[in-house]
């Protein structure tokens, strides 16, 4: 019997090579963790910070950490970077052309006034407005960024049922444009509606100072006198937990346009632009240059250790492939890769007393971004443990996103002659100098066992083309004789696509326009409503002896969007119909045609012989629809293009189409509800000279000369054959 018989055989296909993949969507199956975590915000494995070399969540300048934007800096929905410099009560907005900030005429100084400031804490911006937390006058200022208007002062009513005056510390906003702001004068935090109504507050709070919220609208809240633990709570003041680190802040809060360092002091240099005066773009909380020291991480553990769990490959004397890893290993760390196999699987207990000389491939990773791969140098075995061993100077840390294990290998060998794989070692020796060509060989093979995906409208490659090219799921629309335009959005290209034979059949009628748009729209019955109105939690088909369930149609319709002229018409019948508002009664003018004496004149007009007036009541509304879409896609140059070209591909050759942007209104229980939503307020009364403020809600009465008196203007105030009758 030969060397070679004793051999397992040589996978062939179609059992191509499998793998297993560990990030941190799919889960890491970390067995042991050593000075190694995987971090909040990617998910990736890196090295741990050493206790107390990070940010502290207590800044004073109310950052956390450098999480978030400090309490007194603010940024405008145009990218405008706002400051409250709370040593001068100003207002400062920063230049990107002269690299420096500008106090912004708004803010009167120090004082009670309405535009004074007295000890404020801190500003944010909401949609167009900005609000000042104006601590020392007991209220919340509300100015409009557009003229720095005052618009209000925002303020808990005496039924709030408030110990102590409140003192506004610092304001943040929710998804749905509620304002937050925290009170440390009555540990609680105040809950405002948009419009300015004090709705509720939440006690149980020490002496609650910076307030940030996150995407998923938790309120994260700083009590002074304890600066390392941030209490987390929803918007109904529910607590939800507690918070100990910069980096799980880092994870929820949206991200910085620009560093913050530990002293609260801006480094704005990346913001600057023009010819301006010469600066490092460090900027202090004044919003004056200053030579701060540049923004430094955190300290990290000079090595650790990542030990996954057995990998089942279910092959007996299974030979792994190679190792792929993905991530960043910056300069001055690295990553040195390790496997182990065995035949049976082994305890936690058993794999950490192995000796390191029992532990196989020892290859190491310097300075990589991107993607990394070598191969598998343990013997054959169904189970295989990766130990990931980091290793740094303590400045940096790698980022490790995802890790890809091959398994079985498969190699050109099994074309070879016996010989070159009769010995274990010549084999070993083989397979690795074959595996330079077949990982090329490989990544061709997976574009041919990929290629169905090309042609499938779902997963088609879309996006801009090289070179001035078609993108390849447009070009794949030509196949079937389908332009699609780039005005439409990805999904909806795709969607139109995957439904182009059914429209096809339906090209030229008022159906098929009218599928076409719900695609535009995105009103698509199947995408907006499930079977039976319930959520599908899972795909599986029923079992064949299961009694069918009727399936229920979508509660939900879809509008009809066109409106064809033709039933418009509202004909008058001898004997069968009665004059009214929805009668109209037919005119030689229904056409506007010219005639003489009205209109037209002799040698001067042009008589021309289409159609004729006896038959105007059914010209006037033939071969005429209007579309009637929301009012939001006339504001979007690209769907307002996409909409018109449709409309000029798609409709029939004969018919001419009118657009119509329905805007919402305001109809009592269709959009509105009285007492819901809606109120019926009074007539606002008039202003009184030095005792009313003008504002939305004020009214200024006639001057004095016409106050009083006979109140009929003929011309002013009424019109005679409209409003006023002479008898």
């Amino acid at each position: 019997m030969s060397a070679s018989s004793l051999l397992p055989p040589f996978p062939a296909p179609p059992h191509d090579p499998t793998f297993w993949l560990l990030d941190g969507r799919t889960g890491w199956q970390a067995a042991d963790l050593d000075k190694v975590e995987v971090t909040a915000r990617g998910k990736c494995l890196a090295l741990k910070p050493q206790p107390g070399s990070g940010r502290s969540l207590g800044e004073a300048s109310g950052s956390f950490g450098g999480s978030k934007l400090p309490a007194n800096v603010a940024l405008g929905p145009d990218g405008s970077v706002y400051l409250l410099d709370r040593q001068h009560a100003l207002l400062k907005r920063f230049d990107p052309c002269q690299c420096k900030f500008e106090v912004v005429p708004c803010l009167a100084g120090a004082g009670s006034g309405a535009r004074q400031l007295n000890n404020a804490r801190s500003i944010a911006v909401c949609g167009s407005n900005l609000f000042v937390c104006d601590t020392g006058n007991h209220r919340l200022s509300v100015f409009a960024l557009r003229g720095f208007v005052l618009r209000a002062h925002w303020l808990p009513p005496p039924t709030a049922g408030l110990t102590n005056a409140w003192q506004p510390f610092a304001v943040a906003f929710d998804g749905r444009g509620r304002a937050f702001v925290t009170d440390p004068a009555n540990g609680s935090i105040h809950r405002f509606h948009p419009g300015g109504k004090w709705e509720r507050s939440f006690p149980g709070f020490g002496q609650v100072t910076h307030l940030a919220i996150d995407c998923h609208d938790h309120l994260h809240v700083l009590e002074e006198g304890n600066p390392n633990e941030v209490r987390t709570v929803d918007v109904e003041g529910r607590d939800v937990g507690v918070l100990t680190r910069t980096e799980d802040l880092v994870s929820v809060l949206p991200r910085s346009f620009f560093p913050i360092d530990a002293a609260g002091n801006l480094h704005l240099a990346a913001l600057c632009a023009g010819d301006g005066p010469v600066s490092n773009g460090v900027f202090d909380l004044t919003g004056e240059p200053t030579t701060a020291a540049p923004v430094k991480g955190p300290l990290y553990n000079p090595e650790g250790t990542y030990l996954s769990r057995p990998l089942d490959s279910k092959f007996y004397r299974c030979q792994w492939h190679r190792i792929v890893l993905r991530g960043c290993v910056p300069v001055g760390s690295h990553v040195v890769v390790e496997t182990y196999t065995a035949e049976a699987e082994e305890s936690l207990e058993q794999i950490q007393s192995l000796a390191d000389d029992v532990w196989e491939t020892q290859q190491t990773v310097k300075a990589i971004i991107g993607e990394w791969d070598c191969l598998v140098r343990s013997g054959g075995g169904r189970f295989l443990w990766l130990r990931l061993k980091f290793k740094s100077k303590g400045t940096v840390t790698p980022l490790i996103e995802n890790v890809r294990v091959e398994f079985p290998r498969i190699t050109s060998r099994r074309f070879l002659p016996a010989v070159f794989g009769a010995e274990p070692i010549s084999a070993d020796f083989t397979d690795r100098f074959l595996s330079i060509f077949d990982t090329t060989l490989r990544s061709i093979e997976r574009q041919v066992d990929q290629q169905a995906g090309l042609f499938d409208p779902n997963s088609a490659p879309a996006g801009k083309g090289k070179n001035g090219r078609l993108d390849f799921l447009t070009w794949l629309g030509t196949w079937i004789g389908i332009t699609l335009d780039r005005q439409w959005p990805e999904a909806r290209r795709r969607k139109l696509l995957k439904q182009a034979a059914r429209l096809y059949d339906l090209r030229g009628t008022r159906e098929g326009l009218w599928r076409q748009l719900l695609i535009l729209l995105d009103l698509d019955p199947e995408s907006l409503c499930c079977a039976d109105d319930k959520p599908r939690k899972q795909c599986l088909p029923p079992p064949s002896n299961c009694q069918p369930v009727e399936k229920k149609s979508c509660g939900w319709q879809p509008p009809p969007l066109i409106l064809e002229h033709f039933q418009l018409r509202r004909w008058l019948f001898l004997d069968g119909s009665r004059l009214g508002d929805q009668a109209v009664l037919w005119g030689k003018r229904i056409m506007e045609r010219s005639q003489l004496n009205e209109g037209a004149q002799l040698d001067r007009s042009r008589l021309l012989t289409i159609q004729d007036p006896y038959r105007d009541p059914f010209h006037y509304y033939a071969h005429k629809f209007t579309v009637f879409v929301p009012a939001s896609i006339e504001k979007s140059e690209g769907q307002r293009k996409a909409l018109e070209n449709l409309l000029q591909t798609q409709r029939p050759a004969h018919t001419v189409s009118h657009v119509e942007f329905v805007a919402p209104r305001f109809r009592i229980g269709v959009q509105s509800m009285i007492g819901l939503d809606s109120v019926v307020g009074r007539y606002p009364e008039g202003v009184t000279l030095n005792q009313s403020a003008l504002g939305g809600a004020s009214v200024l009465t006639a001057p004095p000369h016409k106050q009083g008196g006979p109140s009929l203007e003929i011309g002013a105030r009424s019109r005679i054959g409209t409003t006023t009758k002479l008898e």
